[in-house]
């Protein structure tokens, strides 16, 4: 018998549109894990942010966490691999970013198995309201730097940059051409007026996150949910990939299935359909 992994997207996809998780998805998917269906996700969110939306889920592989940066065994609560930015590469983004005033960048390294945030300021909306929102809800921690240069020998996991349309495009455009580097482009789907930059090593990426589940833990056959652009490397890779109906066009164009919104449980409620 095939050993099956059934992995989501959070945003978008497991969660509604008021980012919680409904009380229907979490009843029928805890019913399937009970009964030994495996069962994870796969989102840009951290570690502390996953584990407080998704209270009460039942989650039996590890996580792929910040768009594949991080494995995360949430049952030993600590990362099983991670894939870091290589120094010359965080020292080109502190050198094009630092000192910018048009944006707050922010810069993720992991410590003792704790996963800190630093930056140089918070003076953008956007940026503020970034931090707060994690940091009230979730209790992450931002460090202020007086300068990036301060992180010169830290190991660096992802840089994150969140504005306006025209102001993330233009430090897309100028950060660019590392080929050590892979980069995720896109609007926020709570906030069209922001977009966001994320940047991470060219050996991460959803894709690779449940390639490395594949591959350590012995999954024959993969099924993912998502509906969003970062979704896409990971639907290349997986043997079964299913859009909410709300995914975006190009998004719903890879699926091997369109399935009903995340308003609609969509996730759950395929999973029960493939598990009957």
């Amino acid at each position: 018998m095939k050993k099956r992994l059934f992995i989501t997207d959070l945003d978008g996809t497991l969660l509604n549109n008021k980012c919680e998780l409904s009380e229907n998805t979490k009843q029928i998917i805890n019913s399937l894990t009970s009964k030994g269906v495996c069962f994870s996700v796969a989102t840009a969110r951290t570690i502390m942010s996953v584990e407080h939306i998704l209270d009460g889920l039942d989650i039996t592989a590890p996580a792929v966490l910040m768009t594949g940066v991080c494995i995360y065994d949430m049952n030993k609560r600590e990362y099983v691999h991670c894939n870091y930015i290589k120094q010359s590469s965080l020292k080109r983004f502190c050198n094009i970013v630092g000192g910018a005033k048009d944006i707050s960048p922010y810069i993720y390294t992991i410590k003792d198995n704790e996963l800190c945030v630093y930056c140089e300021q918070m003076d953008t909306p956007s940026a503020k309201a970034f931090a707060e929102e994690r940091k009230q809800k979730y209790g992450k921690r931002f460090v202020m730097l007086k300068s990036f240069d301060e992180l010169e020998t830290e190991s660096a996991l992802y840089f994150v940059i969140c504005a306006k349309k025209e102001i993330v495009y233009s430090y897309y455009k100028k950060l660019l051409g590392d080929p050590d580097l892979y980069y995720s482009y896109y609007r926020d789907i709570y906030d069209e007026s922001v977009y966001y930059l994320e940047i991470c090593s060219s050996t991460a990426s959803k894709a690779g996150g449940i390639r490395y589940l594949r591959e350590n833990y012995g999954f024959d056959e993969i099924h993912c949910f998502g509906d969003n652009d970062n979704d896409i490397p990971m639907f290349e890779k997986a043997d079964f990939s299913y859009a909410v109906e709300n995914a975006l066009p190009e998004v719903k164009a890879m699926a091997t299935e369109v399935i009903a919104s995340n308003e609609n449980d969509g996730v759950a409620l395929k999973m029960k359909e493939l598990c009957q």
